[in-house]
């Protein structure tokens, strides 16, 4: 039984030393590093996740597409309901690409809030933009 209880305690010890520091404070996250908000967006997260879609632009090569979780705070200076395709980003070589939710299975489960963003409140939204780059960084905005 004394066996036992050490195994567990053992177990439990390793475990919480191997825990990292949650994303906090001044830490950004991975992909806060790589895609930055502007105006009203602020980036909580965003990564690259290949589709499996074929593209002709990259000769039957797959379309990857990068998946940000986005808060869009309304100081727009009235009460609107935020439509998904006016979150654009900007890559670092200037090229422009329009958010989506839809069209993919790498957007299967998400669903974002189609409710009036009163001013001031803030809402968190998925989003996603199609390309066939993997080490893209850009910065996402949006545009009334």
């Amino acid at each position: 039984m004394i066996h036992r209880i050490a195994a567990a305690l053992f177990l439990c010890l390793s475990l919480a030393a191997c825990k990292e520091n949650d994303a906090g404070g001044d830490q950004k996250s991975l992909g806060q590093q790589f895609f930055l908000g502007q105006g009203d967006v602020k980036v909580i997260d965003a990564h690259v996740v290949p589709s499996g879609d074929a593209s002709a632009q990259t000769g039957g090569g797959t379309l990857d597409y990068v998946i940000a979780r986005v808060e869009l705070t309304n100081d727009m200076g009235a009460d609107l309901t935020p439509d998904i395709s006016h979150f654009y980003m900007f890559d670092a070589a200037n090229n422009r690409y329009q958010a989506t939710d839809t069209g993919s299975s790498v957007f299967t489960g998400i669903s974002n809030s189609a409710e009036v963003l009163k001013q001031g409140d803030k809402r968190q939204y998925t989003i996603g933009f199609r390309t066939n780059n993997p080490n893209i960084t850009g910065t996402i905005l949006y545009e009334r």
